[in-house]
């Protein structure tokens, strides 16, 4: 058990409080040290929480390691989050319905901006990760049913620069008991 994870262990509350002081200039610091004895600490409001379409980091594959090496000459992850700003998933359009496919959908990417050199992109089908060049396109045969994917763009080091939203999309195959004449 860490030390950090021992003292709120031990200190719930301590931990939790927040003191603000102003000093005679009208400048105001926070601090969860009490500035005095028989301080109050202040009251904080709840945390608002909104729910974003971003999918859940547990079925992101993680390539994110501390890296203690110099970084090379190049962009920046910023610089690069920047430049791909535009990475999104092409194919399929948002609620997308394939029919005759045999069930094979085609799924692409892009962004406006050219590549640089040793990028990767990982593609999220259903939870499922699959590595691909960045640009180009990936064909899978999917069973029919509802299916969500977004892409990773990834730089040299296998740092993360930009997530896809989701695109929900739809597998449909004809029946051979539904007759249409």
């Amino acid at each position: 058990m860490g030390i950090a994870t021992l003292l709120i262990c031990v200190q719930p509350k301590a931990v939790a409080q927040v003191y603000k002081i102003v000093d005679e200039n009208g400048h105001v610091t926070y601090t969860d040290q009490a500035p005095e004895d028989g301080a109050a600490p202040m009251e904080l409001p709840d945390i608002s929480v909104v729910d974003t379409d971003y999918p859940d980091e547990s079925v992101i594959p993680s390539t994110d390691v501390a890296d203690t090496t110099e970084p090379p000459e190049g962009k920046t992850p910023r610089e690069l989050r920047q430049i791909f700003q535009d990475f999104r998933i092409i194919r399929p359009l948002p609620e997308e319905s394939f029919f005759g496919t045999s069930n094979v959908v085609v799924i692409s990417w892009g962004a406006g901006a050219s590549y640089e050199p040793g990028m990767a992109v990982s593609v999220m089908v259903d939870g499922q990760a699959h590595a691909a060049e960045p640009q180009g396109n990936l064909s899978l045969t999917l069973d029919r049913g509802e299916h969500q994917v977004f892409a990773i763009l990834r730089d040299q080091r296998g740092r993360r620069i930009v997530t896809t939203p989701i695109v929900t999309f739809f597998v449909k195959q004809g029946s051979a008991n539904f007759n249409p004449s």
